[in-house]
């Protein structure tokens, strides 16, 4: 499914208008940071800015050679409704594992939510700095510039130094039980439903709200697979630009509702109801640092998107096993060669780090990954954790091939009810480049600063609060 171009151009000048703020406000942030200081230490702000999806990085310097990072969600990245959730989730998330586990997460120095930021900054983490190479440069092929990939050239022992690590923080986060599902902290009253991945990237890119009331509960991992789907549905339907043609939108409509069928089937009954575990969205090889020399992990950095929820999202194949997400493939027998090889490569790594952990006799999470591979659940589960998806990409074409009655599924649809969607979604086609123009003329107006970028901001946002130009 395509973003939507007018949040898209939104998202953009958000951020640029926050960044300006920052270059601004920056010669106050050493001060701001001795103060927060245990030791109020004197520190120097290293000159270059880091850039991650979600976030931007300062570094501070003290004058004892200590290192804090400073963390600021990026405003047009990060939906501006939940900045501090997403913030004050990750906060629990640090310092959860960093009580309960031995993986290399930053300490949280200090942090804390928008109105709280003297500089006016939005919400923030102020952060232990650790040393080392972002280990998603040191995987990829340096040559290839057009890859995300792990290298074709990277020696299957390199693999293996990588995988043996994180097997070993993954048996420990299998080991934290949760009795309900939620964002963090779980049972905060004010907080139930989680912020998925998914869910933020619907929102800020697709223009649609797809996560609900704060306050809605999920008991079971049906409940949860059943709210994932909806969100998807919801997406397909809502979003002006979530079919680009007739077909696009009649595959597309076949598979969501396809897949809505399906949830009952991959559900495992002795996992429903709990215990759940902690799940990080964002968890992944490009979300560590190690060393060059000998690729040891010296950082776990960021736990963004974290929540409580079904055993089945961790006991299941990592996503992050070749570093690129698989919803961004297309098919090829090659990457699903490859991709499963080094899901056998990741497996027998992890049942030999149970064998030699105590307490993971029982091999249960290499038992229940092996258990996700065998019945097609893994390919269930990675569906419903992507975005912006199309039914022929590497993960949607698995699942389809791994649902032996998928055609028997897809037949039972009514036509008529097929050809009202389509027709719906060619509405949309036309409306959204309708609103296209409008947005592109008030984004000339912005850079001739005829308007303000608040003005931009309500004109776009104007086009999608329209009541004559509803479509259904």
């Amino acid at each position: 499914m395509n973003v939507d171009a007018c949040f898209e151009k939104v998202a953009w000048v958000k951020g640029m208008y926050w960044l300006n703020q920052v270059d601004k406000h920056a010669h106050e942030i050493p001060t701001w940071a001795t103060e927060r200081h245990p030791e109020r230490r004197p520190c120097h702000l290293e000159k270059a800015p880091l850039y991650g999806s979600y976030n931007l990085c300062r570094i501070v310097e003290f004058n004892n050679g200590e290192k804090w990072v400073i963390r600021f969600p990026l405003p047009g990245k990060t939906s501006q409704a939940h900045l501090d959730e997403k913030v004050a989730g990750e906060v629990v998330a640090l310092q959860l594992l960093r009580a309960r586990t031995n993986v290399p997460v930053p300490e949280v120095k200090a942090w804390g939510l928008a109105d709280e930021n003297p500089l006016g900054l939005g919400p923030f983490m102020m952060l232990q700095y650790i040393p080392g190479m972002d280990l998603g440069d040191l995987l990829e092929d340096p040559i290839d510039k057009h890859s995300s990939l792990m290298s074709v050239h990277l020696h299957d022992e390199s693999v293996k130094v990588i995988y043996r690590q994180v097997a070993q923080f993954m048996l420990q986060i299998f080991k934290l039980d949760f009795e309900e599902m939620g964002g963090l902290p779980v049972g905060s009253p004010d907080r139930r439903r989680p912020l998925t991945l998914a869910a933020h990237e619907i929102l800020c890119r697709g223009g649609v709200n797809v996560l609900g009331l704060r306050s809605e509960k999920l008991s079971t991992a049906k409940e949860f697979f059943d709210y994932l789907i909806n969100q998807q549905w919801q997406q397909l339907h809502e979003q002006l630009t979530s079919a680009c043609d007739e077909e696009n939108a009649r595959e597309k409509y076949i598979f969501v509702r396809v897949l809505k069928s399906l949830t009952s089937r991959h559900i495992w009954p002795d996992y429903n109801e709990g215990p759940f575990k902690l799940i990080c969205d964002d968890f992944g090889l490009r979300n560590m640092r190690a060393q060059p020399d000998d690729l040891k992990i010296t950082g776990v950095i960021d736990q963004e998107f974290s929540y409580a929820g079904p055993a089945q999202l961790l006991a299941t194949a990592p996503w992050w096993l070749l570093l690129e997400r698989p919803h961004m493939w297309d098919f090829s027998e090659e990457m699903e060669d490859r991709f499963l090889r080094h899901l056998d490569m990741f497996k027998c790594v992890l049942e030999e780090e149970e064998e030699a952990t105590p307490g993971h006799e029982d091999k249960e999470l290499s038992r229940l990954i092996q258990r996700s591979n065998e019945n097609g659940t893994l390919w269930f589960i990675m569906v419903l954790q992507g975005f912006y998806q199309s039914p022929d990409n590497f993960l949607c074409t698995q699942l389809i091939r791994h649902t032996p009655d998928w055609d028997e599924l897809a037949q039972g649809i009514p036509e008529d009810e097929i050809q009202a969607f389509v027709a719906k979604k060619m509405r949309h086609v036309k409306l959204h480049d309708k609103r296209k123009e409008d947005m592109l003329a008030a984004y000339e107006k912005l850079q001739w600063c005829q308007i303000d970028a608040d003005t931009f901001f309500q004109v776009v946002e104007g086009l999608y609060s329209r009541a004559d130009d509803t479509v259904e």
